[in-house]
């Protein structure tokens, strides 16, 4: 379901935080750490309402495996050419320069309210991305930018040589799970990541699916959180994911 362009950035199912950020609270987290994902979405075009299909693929995510979801919402004006002023996350270094702290310390300020509702602080944080957000979501694992427990990028990264230096060069090496789908035409960039993540041998997990295309599906997000945290939820039966929108 579409927002309607006159409706705010959130699901209304959604809880709104600070900083056009949303959130997602399981009616019952699962039992061991309290885990909190970092939902980065992918590029969404102003007005579409494309960002609350990706908000509940998210939380469809935090419900099955019992986590809270953090959905912030990227910046306008940083993006790909013919998209310079969708939401989009800071990639470019130059963006990252100009963005990147006021945008990291607009999360921390969710983070807090966010404990403050859910009744405690996160003993596990995880950043997954889609897409874009799976581009940004692997810069900042590979500059050891966040004090996280580990990412996920689905449909997006790559093992370009300027990730692959500044991971050269970062100490902590918290564990990335790459997903992607054979079907999608940038796939060929995960695959390269996941030989990149090889190289530096950071511990990682890749995951590609040859029939889906530019998507994060429920076996991918089961995988990694099996992966990263230890094995907590998934469906008995195979859902829909989170699929690129249909144009």
């Amino acid at each position: 379901q579409a927002a309607p362009a006159a409706a705010g950035w959130c699901a209304p199912e959604l809880a709104s935080l600070p900083g056009e950020v949303c959130a997602f609270l399981p009616a019952k987290e699962a039992p061991g750490p309290r885990v909190l994902m970092i939902f980065l979405h992918g590029v969404v075009q102003p007005d579409s309402g494309w960002q609350w299909a990706q908000q509940r693929g998210a939380a469809r995510a935090g419900a099955r495996h019992g986590v809270v979801v953090m959905m912030p919402r990227g910046r306008r004006g940083i993006g790909p050419r013919t998209m310079e002023d969708w939401w989009c996350w800071p990639t470019a270094t130059a963006a990252q320069a100009s963005h990147e702290d006021a945008l990291l310390a607009a999360w921390d300020a969710a983070r807090a309210e966010l404990e403050r509702r859910a009744g405690g602080r996160f003993e596990r944080v995880l950043v997954f991305g889609f897409s874009n957000g799976a581009y940004y979501a692997t810069s900042l694992a590979m500059r050891g930018r966040l004090p996280v427990d580990g990412y996920a990028a689905f449909a997006g990264g790559s093992g370009a040589r300027y990730l692959e230096r500044a991971g050269a060069q970062t100490r902590a090496r918290v564990p990335l799970f790459v997903g992607w789908g054979g079907k999608d035409p940038a796939h060929r960039d995960q695959v390269a990541l996941a030989r990149m993540l090889r190289r530096l041998k950071w511990p990682s997990k890749a995951l590609g699916k040859p029939r889906a295309g530019h998507a994060m599906t429920d076996d991918q997000v089961d995988k990694a959180f099996e992966f990263l945290i230890g094995k907590r939820g998934g469906a008995k039966k195979p859902g829909r994911g989170l699929a690129a929108r249909p144009r």
